[in-house]
This record gives C-alpha cells, sequence and structure tokens, in this order.
C-alpha cells in the first residue's frame, strides 16, 4: 500500500462523523424519484413477505417472538450461548433455573400456536420441553419450571433444556463438519466458514489452520460436482495466529503472512473463492497489510477468486473500497453492515480514542452501506457480494445497479463483472425468496443469492453468533421488526437518506465522543488508537529521541522542605477552590502534551512498556481533572444546612496543612500524581517522597505543576527513598500522610504516627493484595484466558490488583490450564521500549531476587515458566519469567508476590463457598475476578469474599478514574477509594458556622408568612 492510500484510509478514520455523513450523501445524489422507487419496492416485498409469514424460518421467528427487548429473550440467548459449553449437570442446571426465573413467559406461550406451524409450542421447546403440557402452561415460568422438574426429574429438564438449545444451533450452524455442511447445501452456492473464537494459542492456529485447508480441499470437490456458482471459503485471519495484534505487527506479518499464502495457493489450485473475513478496527490496518500480499503476490495474480469483507459501519469503509479497486486486479468484496458495533463503541470510550471508528446511528451505516455500494457497482474490478436482510438495502442496491448500467450476475466462477446477494444461513430465507418470485434474483441476468454459512461445533458457534446478536442488538433490527405485523410498514421501509438529511448527519446526541464521557464534570484523558502505525510510530520515535537527564535518588533536607510548605499553606488554601482547579486543568493539559517524554521515562526508570505507560499518562491527567472539578465542587463555598429559623447553617471544608504524599516505584506517576494532586485541591500543601527508582518521574511532575501555576513552595519532592518517608512521617508538622506500597510498610507508618506527640492526623493507605479470580464452569474460556493473562502478567505482575491466584472449577481446570499455559506461550518478554513486548523487566534486582526464591521453592508444582531475553539489567533491573504454578490452596502462600507469578488452583462446585472463605480469611480485600454467566453465583461470591473492586466477566487490573475508584480494605488499606467522590474529604477538616440571626433583626422571610 502506497503512503498516500494510507494516509487516505487513516485520514478517513479521523473524519468527524457529521462531515462523513454529509459526504455520504452528497456521493449517492439519488433522486427523489430513485428514492420513492426503493420505497415502493421495499413495501412490495415486505409485503409479500408478511403475506407467507407462515413460511417464516425458524430463526426469523426465534427473532422477532423473542427479541432483545424483553427479559424473555436475553434470557434466552443467555442460555444459547453457555449451556452447550457447560460439562457438569449441577453448572447447567443452576443456569437454567436462574435464566427462566425472571420474566413474562406466558405472553410468548399463549401466541405459540399461531406463530409456528405444527407445533405444540415453540416457546415450551426452547424452554426446554419435549412433551406438549397444553393448557397446562399457565402462569410464570418459575412455577412451570418448577412443575417440569417435578415431572421428569432436573437431569430430564436439563436434557430436554440442551436439546432445544442444539436444535437453535443447528438453525444457526449448517453442519458440524464441512462434509456435513456441503450435503446439507446442497447445489446452494455458499460461502463456508469455520467460525467461532479467535486462537488463544499456536495450537489452537494451527488447529484453525488445518480445518481451513481441509475445508478447502472438500468445497473444491464439490464445486466440481456443482452445476451452479462456485462455493468458497472465508477465513478468520484472528483464528490464524494467536497475537494478530497491532503491536505485534512484525512477527504477524511474518507468520501469518506465510500461512494465509499457502491457503491462498490451495483455493486457487481448487478454483475455491476465499474471503478474509472483517474484524474490529483496530485490525484494519493489519489486515489490509495482509491482503495486499495476497493480491501482489505473482503466482495469484491470475486467480479471480480472492476476497474482502467489509464493514459499512466503518468510517474508512468507502476509502478502503477505492484501494482496492486501484490493486489493477479482480476482487470479490463482501460488504456487511458490521458485527462489532457495541464492541467498537466501548473500546474508543475505554481507550480515550479522538472519535468512534463507527458510525453512532444505524440510520447512518445503512446509508454508508448504499454509498459504498453504488462505489462498488461502478469499480472496474471489483465483484460485490451484497450480505443483508434488510428490505430497504435490497431494494436500493438493485435500483443503483440499474442506474448504473443494468443487472447482471457473475459467472459460475465468482469472477469479477455482476453482482449477488449475500445471506445468513437460517435467516432471510423468506425475504430472497420473495425476491425471487418477483423476478429480481436468480432469474436469467438478475443477481444470484448466496448462503453464508457457518460450520463447526454448535458448543462454539452457537457462543459466537449469538454473542454478536447481544453486541448488534437484535431487537432494533430489521430482521426482528419486518414481520411483525405489529410494526407499520411504513416505518419498516423507511428511507435512512432522510433520517441522516433530518438531522444533517449529527451524531447520536445520547452517545458522546469518548473525550466527552465525563461531561460536565470533566474531560476524559486523550489514549492512543494503537490501530493507527503511524501515530504509534511517531509516538515511539518521540520517546526514543528524549533527553531529559535522569536523576539519582539522593538526600533531602525534609525538616526545611516542610517548613517552607508551612510558610506556603495559608496562601495556597486561601486560593479560591475554581482557581486551584484551574491549576489542575493546566496540569493535565501539560501532561497529555508530554506523553513521549513520560513514555521515555516511564520505560527507563520503571520498565513500562507502551501499553501500560500510555494508560499511566491517561491516569494521571485523569487524577488532575477529576480532583480538580472534585476540589471546587466540595471547597468552592459553604454548603447551607438546616435548622430551626432564626439560625444560619453552614459548613465548610478546609485543608490541613502539610500532607505527607509517600508514593510506589509501580505507579510513579499517576500515582505520585493522584496523591499530590488531591491534597493540593483540598486546600493543603505537600512534601512528596517518591520510590528511589523513579525520582526522574516524580520530578519532572513538580516541574510541570509549576509552570501550570502552583507557587513554588506549595509542593516539594523528598529524596531519600525509604528514610526521607520515615523522617516525613515522623515530623510533627505533618496534619496527614498519603500512602500507597506494602502491607508492612503501612504498619510501620501506622505505628509511628500513633507514636507521635500532637494532632491525631489520618492515615490514607492503599495497600497490596492476594487477589484472586474465580472461575466457574459457564465462563467463557477464551475471555477467561484474554483475561486471566492481562491480569497477572501485564506490567510484569506488579500492579496492586494483579492476579495472584487463579480458582478454576474442576471440570473446566486442565483446558483452562492448557489455555493459559499456551497464551503464556505467545507472550514477548523484552526490552520495556520495544512495542511489541508484553513483559518487561521487573523494578530491581532485589525484587528479582525475592521472586526467583518463590519459584525456587515451588519448583515442583510450576507448570509453565516463560524464557526470558539475554538482555543487559539496566538500572539494575533484571527480567523475572512469567511463571505458572499450581497449588492446592492460598493458604500455602504466606506472602503477596508482587511480580508475573501466577498461582493456579482447583476446586470442586460443591466447594465454592470453603473456597470463599478461604480467600476471605487470607485478610486481603483488593480486587477480586468472577467469570460466571450466572449473575447469581457472582453475587455469592461478593456475599462471601469482601473486595474493594470486583469486576465480573473482565480483567481485574486498569481501574478508572472517577468510574470505578480503586482501594482496597483489610489488609489492603484504610480507605476511601482514589479516584472516588470520598476521597478529597479525608484530606480536609470540615467546619461548621452558625449565626443566631434574630440578633441581627431575625428571619424576614419568616416575619413576612405571618403577615
Amino acid at each position: 500500500m502506497t503512503v498516500d492510500h494510507w494516509g487516505a484510509i487513516a485520514a478517513a478514520g479521523r473524519q468527524r462523523e457529521q462531515d462523513a455523513v454529509r459526504a455520504l450523501l452528497a456521493a449517492l445524489s439519488l433522486s427523489a424519484a430513485q428514492r420513492g422507487r426503493i420505497t415502493e419496492r421495499a413495501r412490495r416485498l415486505v409485503a409479500g413477505c408478511r403475506r407467507r409469514a407462515s413460511e417464516r424460518s425458524i430463526l426469523d421467528l426465534f427473532l422477532q417472538e423473542f427479541g432483545l427487548s424483553n427479559e424473555e429473550g436475553v434470557a434466552l440467548m443467555c442460555i444459547s450461548e453457555a449451556l452447550l459449553r457447560i460439562p457438569d449437570d449441577v453448572t447447567a442446571e443452576a443456569l437454567i433455573a436462574e435464566k427462566l426465573s425472571t420474566g413474562n413467559w406466558a405472553q410468548h406461550l399463549g401466541r405459540s400456536e399461531s406463530v409456528f406451524l405444527n407445533a405444540s409450542t415453540w416457546a415450551l421447546m426452547l424452554t426446554g420441553g419435549v412433551i406438549a403440557l397444553g393448557d397446562e402452561v399457565t402462569g410464570d415460568m418459575r412455577g412451570w419450571i418448577g412443575r417440569l422438574a417435578g415431572r421428569l426429574g432436573e437431569s430430564a429438564a436439563r436434557a430436554a433444556m440442551a436439546a432445544a438449545v442444539r436444535i437453535l444451533a443447528s438453525e444457526f450452524v449448517r453442519g458440524r463438519t464441512i462434509e456435513e455442511a456441503l450435503r446439507k447445501g446442497g447445489d446452494q452456492p455458499s460461502s463456508y466458514d469455520m467460525l467461532g473464537e479467535g486462537a488463544r494459542t499456536f495450537q489452537d492456529a494451527q488447529r484453525y489452520a488445518a480445518s481451513y485447508r481441509h475445508a478447502i480441499h472438500a468445497v473444491a470437490a464439490a464445486n466440481r460436482a456443482a452445476t451452479s456458482s462456485a462455493s468458497g471459503i472465508s477465513i478468520k485471519l484472528s483464528a490464524l495466529h494467536p497475537r494478530y495484534e497491532p503491536l505485534q505487527r512484525t512477527r504477524t506479518l511474518d507468520d501469518l503472512g506465510g500461512t494465509l499464502l499457502d491457503l491462498a495457493r490451495e483455493a486457487a489450485a481448487g478454483n475455491v473463492p476465499l474471503t478474509i473475513d472483517a474484524e474490529e478496527a483496530e485490525r484494519l490496518e493489519l489486515s489490509l497489510a495482509l491482503f495486499e500480499r495476497l493480491a501482489k503476490a505473482p503466482d495469484l495474480q491470475a486467480w479471480t477468486g480472492l476476497g474482502l469483507a467489509i464493514q459499512a459501519y466503518s468510517l474508512r469503509a468507502p476509502t478502503v473500497i477505492d484501494w482496492l479497486d486501484s490493486l489493477g486486479r479482480p476482487v470479490i468484496v463482501r460488504l456487511v453492515k458490521g458485527a462489532y458495533w457495541d464492541a467498537e463503541i466501548k473500546r474508543a470510550q475505554v481507550e480515550g480514542l479522538a472519535g468512534y471508528p463507527v458510525y453512532t446511528r444505524k440510520a447512518f451505516t445503512d446509508v454508508a452501506y448504499l454509498a459504498c455500494a453504488a462505489r462498488l457497482l461502478r469499480s472496474t474490478n471489483l465483484r460485490p457480494q451484497f450480505a443483508t436482510h434488510n428490505a430497504h438495502t435490497v431494494a436500493a442496491v438493485l435500483e443503483l445497479a440499474e442506474g448504473v448500467g443494468g443487472i447482471s450476475s457473475g459467472d459460475s466462477a465468482g469472477v469479477c463483472g455482476g453482482f449477488e446477494f449475500q445471506r445468513l444461513h437460517g435467516m432471510g430465507e423468506l425475504l430472497y425468496d420473495e425476491l425471487r418470485r418477483m423476478g429480481e434474483t436468480s432469474a436469467p441476468g438478475r443477481p444470484p443469492v448466496r448462503v453464508y454459512a457457518p460450520v463447526g461445533a454448535h458448543k462454539d458457534l452457537l457462543a459466537y453468533l449469538v454473542r454478536r446478536l447481544l453486541e448488534n442488538g437484535a431487537n432494533s433490527s430489521f430482521v426482528n421488526r419486518f414481520l411483525d405485523d405489529a410494526v407499520p410498514l411504513a416505518e419498516v421501509v423507511r428511507d435512512p437518506m432522510a433520517t441522516a438529511l433530518a438531522c444533517d448527519g449529527a451524531p447520536h446526541p445520547r452517545i458522546p465522543l469518548p473525550v466527552g464521557l465525563f461531561r460536565p464534570a470533566r474531560r476524559n484523558s486523550s489514549g492512543l488508537d494503537i490501530g493507527d502505525g503511524k501515530a504509534v510510530n511517531v509516538l515511539v520515535e518521540a520517546a526514543a529521541q528524549d533527553k531529559t537527564p535522569l536523576i539519582q535518588d539522593g538526600e533531602s533536607c525534609v525538616a526545611a522542605l516542610v517548613a517552607r510548605a508551612q510558610a506556603a499553606f495559608p496562601a495556597w488554601e486561601g486560593t479560591p477552590a475554581t482557581n486551584r482547579r484551574r491549576v489542575f486543568e493546566r496540569l493535565a493539559d501539560r501532561i497529555e502534551a508530554n506523553r513521549a517524554r513520560f513514555l521515555a521515562l516511564l520505560a527507563k526508570e520503571a520498565g513500562k512498556t507502551l501499553r501500560d505507560a500510555v494508560a499511566e499518562v491517561r491516569e494521571a491527567a485523569d487524577f488532575c481533572r477529576y480532583y480538580g472539578a472534585e476540589g471546587e465542587r466540595l471547597f468552592a463555598a459553604a454548603a447551607p444546612l438546616p435548622g430551626p429559623t432564626g439560625e444560619s447553617n453552614t459548613l465548610r471544608m478546609h485543608g490541613r496543612g502539610v500532607f505527607a504524599c509517600v508514593s510506589p516505584w509501580n505507579f510513579p506517576l499517576a500515582i505520585f500524581t493522584g496523591q499530590v494532586a488531591a491534597a493540593l485541591a483540598a486546600g493543603n500543601t505537600v512534601v512528596a517522597a517518591c520510590a528511589p527508582q523513579t525520582p526522574t518521574i516524580a520530578a519532572t511532575v513538580l516541574e510541570l505543576l509549576r509552570e501550570s501555576g502552583l507557587p513554588t513552595d506549595a509542593a516539594a519532592l523528598a529524596l531519600g527513598g525509604p528514610r526521607a518517608g520515615a523522617a516525613l512521617v515522623a515530623h510533627p508538622a505533618i496534619a496527614g500522610v498519603a500512602f500507597t506500597g506494602s502491607t508492612a510498610t503501612a504498619k510501620r507508618i501506622e505505628r509511628a504516627l500513633a507514636a507521635k506527640d500532637g494532632p491525631i492526623v489520618p492515615f490514607i493507605a492503599e495497600t497490596g493484595g492476594q487477589n484472586a479470580m474465580i472461575v466457574d464452569s459457564t465462563a467463557l474460556l477464551e475471555q477467561v484466558v484474554d483475561d486471566v493473562v492481562a491480569s497477572a502478567f501485564g506490567s510484569a505482575g506488579q500492579r496492586c490488583s494483579s492476579l495472584r491466584v487463579l480458582y478454576a472449577q474442576e471440570e473446566i481446570a486442565d483446558r483452562l490450564l492448557d489455555m493459559v499455559i499456551g497464551a503464556m506461550r505467545t507472550l514477548v518478554v523484552g526490552d520495556a521500549a520495544d512495542p511489541a513486548t508484553d513483559v518487561g523487566p521487573v523494578i530491581d534486582e532485589a525484587a528479582r531476587q525475592r521472586l526467583a526464591k518463590h519459584i525456587d521453592a515451588m519448583r515442583p508444582h510450576v507448570r509453565h515458566q516463560c524464557p526470558v531475553p539475554d538482555l543487559p539489567q539496566r538500572r539494575g533491573r533484571g527480567f523475572c519469567p512469567p511463571t505458572l504454578i499450581e497449588i492446592d490452596s492460598m493458604a500455602q502462600l504466606r506472602a503477596e508476590h508482587f511480580g508475573p507469578i501466577l498461582h493456579f488452583v482447583r476446586f470442586q462446585a460443591a466447594q465454592l463457598h470453603a473456597v470463599l472463605q478461604e480467600i476471605q480469611n487470607a485478610g486481603y480485600g483488593l480486587t477480586l475476578g468472577v467469570h460466571s454467566r450466572m449473575r447469581r453465583r457472582a453475587e455469592d461470591v461478593m456475599a462471601v469474599v469482601k473486595a474493594g473492586n470486583t469486576y465480573v466477566n473482565r480483567d481485574i487490573v486498569g481501574a478508572v478514574v472517577g468510574a470505578q475508584p480503586f482501594g482496597g480494605e483489610g489488609l489492603s488499606g484504610t480507605g476511601p477509594k482514589a479516584g472516588g467522590p470520598h476521597y478529597l474529604p479525608r484530606f480536609a477538616v470540615e467546619r461548621c458556622v452558625t449565626w443566631n440571626t434574630t440578633a441581627t433583626g431575625g428571619n424576614a422571610e419568616l416575619l413576612r408568612l405571618g403577615e
């Protein structure tokens, strides 16, 4: 790809959504007459389908009856997503009981006979019945399920439900093997897709590659015997490499590129069209780079079966189509609406991106689809495949095709020329059959219809496909509404261009840009789009060129620093809170402006990788803006309090004096900045003691603070490590202490403060934790593996919140253990300054030796250990290998081991309560993880294990300021939680003032009331 082409694609992704939509509308330029014909054609199509509603497919029925707009639909989707993968009966029965215990099931059961052909009840099948209960099925489902279980026994009810879910799976999935799928497909042109989760291990990738290879040969043989258009194969790149990620670009292009080229050559030899499926937006650049290698391979130039899927909801889609056409070779393009919309919105918000890679209104995606369709139909080298179940979209494509020179189908080999429609197996069959009856498809000179057919094990594919439905909100989709007579026909075929024009392309008002996520209170911090290779390279190069000199830890005169801070306190405490906030707003801006500088320092002083360093810069900026806003809210004015007439009561908060802020090395920027900003925002002055390993980072923050308007003596840095910290805490003028570090050090500070004469001062402590994650047999193991690796080995395991002990239910323990070990084998341990590094060094040699001693002591129980690179130590830092150790109980661990060491424990489902009590008895209470599809199970866990932060079905690290206040209890801290609404008051004193207003004239308002 030339620089110009990628620059254009990248620029398209940075467009304002409104500008992008306006450009789409201008490019379409459909006349009023054309739009009228489209709407009328769509109306006739939907009306025809409604007249044949009894012919609809099971999936169409399911989505209409049980969409995501009701509790029952969500419950059934959740059962379908999880049930088939649960290996033990007890948990399966618990899942069924929980999900079916809510909702108004009777309304669906009462309608079922009129909806389904020849069925006692469809809803009964979905809820596990294999016998007809007839009129007995009344009332709420909780009672019915109880009667069913009583009649059949729990195991029979569970088996019935499993059978029902398998029936649903068979509607989603063409076949469990490619041979079965080919038999069921008959002579129907199809695109076969061995879908499912992406690879987490190299073994997974090899298995998927073998599966694709086998499918290519099977489809090639079937094509030779077929009389219709050739069937093809769809390839999911994330299934072919466990690290198909932008920061792993080099290894991915080398490893995956070779595998993909081999598969393409085999497909070309067998005359099997091969399409690369679309995935998440951050992978687009990598996907296009891999596709370009195939497109330009000399031995594939004559092949007309190479294809790429494009998601119309992407702002970059039109520009990608232009690039594909510029390749000057035949390319099949499958145009889809997009399958990860919810995830893309969330990722952009979590990562603090400048904008969204997708449109925020469904109508905009529909307009974008039409604009992309028009581009494809006008292209020179592209053969379009329009994948849609939307009648208006189908009608619009036909109108567009007629407008550019007529409609024709491609030849039997699937080469360029003409176009075709596509539908998902099990869905949209009635829509396209009605289109055929209208003479619009599958006739001479008319486009054919191809079926996109998932292939694979039901327990894998049903879960994957259901999550796509859950993610994209099937309740608002055309499929869920077009056969529902209660929805006006005009609404179903509404012109998306009219909707887009009516709002002039303005984004959805309830989906703010990521920067506005926390407004009006504050601005969200800016992140880095790792999918933008140029932006990443610019940042990495800027960090490499940073020349900030590193300073060495020294000895500060703590008494002198405290004296100056004490002298500065009255003026700073007297500064209006609004003015203080402005200082922190400017500091946040400066921290973000110096991101490359901090990335360099974090790598050099703390061994931080690119991802970790970017996140820490963001957290520091968030702390500044959050505490600045909180300081203004709490300290700007006195708060009135109620009281009797003739009396005025107000409460005002004030700074305490000089605060000691003692911060650790594991978050030398974020925690240092957060403590200092909180103390200053509350009106205190500060003397901060940083970790001896990271003095340059601390000094740089104070430098930027002064540039932001903080008086020189209002904050000072005390060098000298633990000695300076101890002297600071013991100083009689210290009015409070904020500390983050080990539990042992917190205990020493607590004793030192108790031994001091003078005022009793507050002690705010955040310490470590023996953090655990509970995984039951309903959990999606691929997601668990991602979250375990991030939680245990991210930041080299040196977060307070890092995962230390993983508990796995016995029935899934072996599989999970193998998957985690496989994922560990993909980790890159190395130089923190290299963007591809996953795990950098531990903080110093003393830490490495402590960790090595523990690993050696547990050597017989070590299940896997990653190799470490032979690199020279920097500032005394070495590498601790990421290690997995299997133990019998958390009780075997006498202390927290602060590094990339994960302990693995198996448990029986019946022993869960004892396991939870074991965790609670350890005395810590920082972070806890739960992976379960049962809400009740998660609530049961939280009822026993008391943790400051509990995360369900996600990783346990990366708390967000203002959204996930962080801090523990028990041995893990005193509270209040950092980044939360109760933090600043702990830094303050409260003063209440009462005025007897009767002494100066009484309550005039009360006197008026008495007139």
